[in-house]
């Protein structure tokens, strides 16, 4: 079984993501973070950007986020954001 972290993203209107993955990149503030299994607690800014996260079964997800506050502890990625949105590979960052 793959180590996941869980993935929470929510907006004010509710949770817009539920989701596991094997790895995660954010729109940091000063640049992106990209976190693994087992990562030491974070908390940071996020500016708008693109959300991007592997699954176990190789399957890559994005979201276009807007700014916002990450944490990560234990796990788990809590993504709080004013505004989500699909994205695709083709989409401009």
């Amino acid at each position: 079984m793959a180590k996941t972290i869980h993935v929470r993203v929510v907006t004010n209107e509710g949770q817009a993501v539920s989701d596991e993955a094997v790895s995660v990149v954010a729109p940091g503030e000063f640049g992106y973070l990209g976190m693994l299994h087992n990562h030491a607690p974070l908390v940071s800014t996020v500016k708008s950007g693109r959300l991007t996260w592997q699954r176990a079964n190789g399957e890559t997800r994005m979201l276009t986020v807007g700014p916002g506050l990450l944490e990560i502890a234990k796990n788990t990625l809590t993504l709080l954001t004013s505004s989500v949105e699909e994205s695709s590979s083709s989409d401009q960052p």
